[in-house]
């Protein structure tokens, strides 16, 4: 099994589709495409916007990938949020927006990976920055990406 990993900090929605792309040339099959993004945009675009974006982009990723299963990561909840104003109004809007996917995803058939560990309070997990996590929280994190990519390896018929 071939692993590509493009780990971009400070990565925006806008980034997504094209570094997709990117993989795609290189890529073989059956391939997984784990997504961790979005939350860098919570606060710049409204949430029906950013939500139709990220929609119209997730559709068009089957077409760059003959077989495919996507596993979205959600976002998980941060102290700050740089550009917002109210934490209440970002964790809202984070959890809708994690909903909403997240259904989305499934509907589409393919796999949710949603931090439990790392929900609540997780200060305890994160950086001074409040934002990324530490390595205690990235072991966790890093964990539920691994059992989604298990689960969408054996829906794929790997072992």
């Amino acid at each position: 099994m071939d692993v590509i990993w493009r780990g971009t900090r400070g990565l925006t929605w806008s980034q997504v589709l094209p570094e997709i792309v990117r993989i795609a040339r290189v890529a073989f099959l059956p391939t997984v495409v784990v997504i961790h993004a979005g939350g860098n945009d919570l606060a710049s675009f409204p949430l029906a916007e950013l939500l139709t974006l990220m929609r119209a982009d997730l559709d068009k990723l089957p077409g760059f990938f003959p077989v495919m299963r996507l596993v979205w990561s959600e976002m998980i909840p941060r102290l700050v949020w740089r550009g917002a104003r109210e934490l209440g109004a970002m964790e809202r809007s984070r959890r809708t927006l994690n909903q909403r996917i997240s259904r989305f995803i499934r509907f589409k058939n393919g796999v949710v990976v949603r931090h439990h560990r790392l929900e609540g309070d997780n200060s305890g997990f994160l950086l001074p920055d409040e934002v990324h996590l530490n390595d205690a929280g990235l072991d966790i994190f890093l964990d539920g990406l691994r059992e989604g990519v298990v689960q969408a390896l054996h829906s794929l018929g790997g072992s």
